[in-house]
């Protein structure tokens, strides 16, 4: 691993390839799930939040037309690139990919009809701050949006991983777990959603199923925010973290990826 994989985009953007690979089986139906609780509509606006490879960008450009608009922004630069690919060769010239910290993204006037988020609320510094600076980008009535992991999704390969990686190092919870925490539910994502000031919450529960192999959950630890467990370790110590992970999962019989997630939907007043 790389010492200068210090922030969340940094994280990203080293293991963009990797991260691209499971675009087709877990990010875009996952993204696709999102935009279709969102709903964008015709010539409606849409800030994507925490875009990545546009997952859920690229379905929100699709729904809005030639007269919409969608502003995808992250901060891995890996990524962005990737889904600027990508829109290219769909043809979509409705959808711009940025390189900005979100929370200080400059709002057109009156704001946008649908702020959305895909599994990025719970990466912020402050989830609660961060995510209250996006509502204050919507226009009064605007939809705001975020899809989280439901409590016990991916259980059987994060368990794998973190095991192996204990037998490297110590592996403090990290911040993102605990806020995740507080709203992998759907009673607690419906209810935070009401303290950030939405009305008429709304959640909906999805289960993807995905083939799990050795070399296909390596090459995810290494494309996500997993990737994080990994930084500091010499590569002979990242070897032996990967020959024990792959011992787990062959150990306990873990062949899917077992991936629910919560989409929660509130409109926000203005």
């Amino acid at each position: 691993m790389t010492t200068g994989e210090n922030t969340v985009g940094d994280v990203f953007s080293a293991g963009a390839e990797e991260f691209h690979s499971w675009s087709r089986v877990l990010w875009d139906p996952v993204g696709e799930a999102t935009a279709d609780v969102a709903a964008p509509a015709g010539g409606e606006s849409v800030l994507d939040a925490c875009c990545g490879a546009g997952a859920s960008a690229l379905p929100a450009a699709r729904a809005v037309g030639a007269a919409g608009r969608v502003d995808a922004v992250d901060l891995a630069d890996g990524l962005l690139a990737i889904g600027e690919r990508r829109a290219r060769e769909e043809g979509l010239a409705n959808i711009r990919f940025h390189r900005h910290e979100v929370t200080s993204w400059p709002v057109p006037d009156p704001g946008y009809d649908v702020v959305q988020c895909g599994l990025g609320v719970f990466f912020f510094p402050d989830m609660d701050r961060d995510s209250a600076a996006l509502t204050r980008m919507l226009r009064p009535g605007g939809r705001f949006v975020v899809t989280v992991w439901e409590k016990g999704a991916l259980g059987g390969w994060q368990s794998a991983l973190r095991g192996a990686v204990l037998t490297e190092r110590d592996l403090p919870r990290p911040p993102q777990m605990e806020q995740l925490a507080r709203i992998d539910t759907a009673g607690t994502l419906a209810a935070w959603l009401t303290d950030l000031g939405g009305s008429e919450p709304r959640v909906v529960q999805r289960h993807f199923e995905a083939p799990l192999s050795p070399e296909t959950g390596w090459e995810l630890a290494t494309g996500s925010g997993a990737r994080r467990m990994l930084g500091g370790l010499s590569p002979a110590a990242v070897e032996r973290v990967r020959a024990q992970f792959t011992a787990r999962l062959t150990a306990d019989s873990v062949t899917d990826l077992d991936a629910r997630v919560l989409t929660g939907t509130a409109l926000i007043p203005g």
